[in-house]
């Protein structure tokens, strides 16, 4: 039982229902080191700074969800005509 439930199975099981799991866990990850970075690094007011974060992030999520749309397409409609 201790074996099914480790970080890498449930990692692994996810990564096969949903490939753009990964990708979004990736993209949260630059995201979030990005926001600390620049939090340090801020020149200006710091709602500002949470606005154009809060857009960044919003836009990656917006830019994976339709990463994953096309790849449905794809392996929905496109693949099968190329197969025998």
């Amino acid at each position: 039982m201790e074996e099914e439930d480790s970080f890498a199975n449930r990692f692994s099981k996810k990564t096969n229902q949903m490939p753009m799991f990964p990708i979004g866990m990736a993209a949260f990850g630059c995201i979030a080191a990005y926001g600390l970075y620049k939090f340090k690094n801020r020149k200006g007011p710091i709602s500002l700074y949470l606005i154009q974060l809060r857009l960044a992030a919003q836009g990656s999520a917006v830019g994976i969800i339709g990463l994953g749309l096309f790849y449905n397409i794809y392996k929905d409609l496109v693949e099968p005509k190329f197969k025998p």
